[in-house]
């Protein structure tokens, strides 16, 4: 993991210091090209009402100058619609999205898009949501 992977996941970890999500340790993605990075906290990363927080930067480390971001997941049942959600920017900066249901423990596939005011960056990955 790089100098400035280490840093975001440890600056966004920070971010949820005091919420009750911060009693379990949250999924963590990092998704990384060489033009954008992503780092993104998925809390409490279980079955069940999940929080996502979106750290979009670019690909040396800086924050974005993001106008919209949306979060689209596809389930790891098959079949399965996608399940897409507005991000919200708050008073830390990155951007979020509360209240998404994790119906299943799987392989999930997550896209996030991010559209600045001069492109629309788009990446993907997956994570795995523990059987309970």
């Amino acid at each position: 993991m790089s100098r400035v992977s280490k840093s975001a996941t440890l600056l966004l970890v920070a971010a949820l210091t005091g919420s009750p999500l911060a009693a379990a340790a949250p999924l963590a993605v990092h998704i990384h090209t060489d033009n954008a990075m992503f780092q993104v906290l998925i809390s409490p990363g279980t079955v069940g009402s999940d929080s996502f927080v979106l750290q979009l930067m670019n690909g040396e480390g800086t924050l974005l100058s993001v106008k919209e971001a949306t979060l689209t997941l596809n389930p790891p049942v098959s079949g399965a619609a996608p399940l897409t959600r507005k991000a919200i920017k708050g008073p830390d900066g990155y951007w979020h999205v509360d209240d998404v249901p994790i119906a299943s423990a799987g392989r999930w596939h997550m896209r996030i898009d991010a559209r600045t005011p001069f492109q629309t960056i788009s990446l993907e990955d997956e994570f795995d949501v523990p059987a309970q």
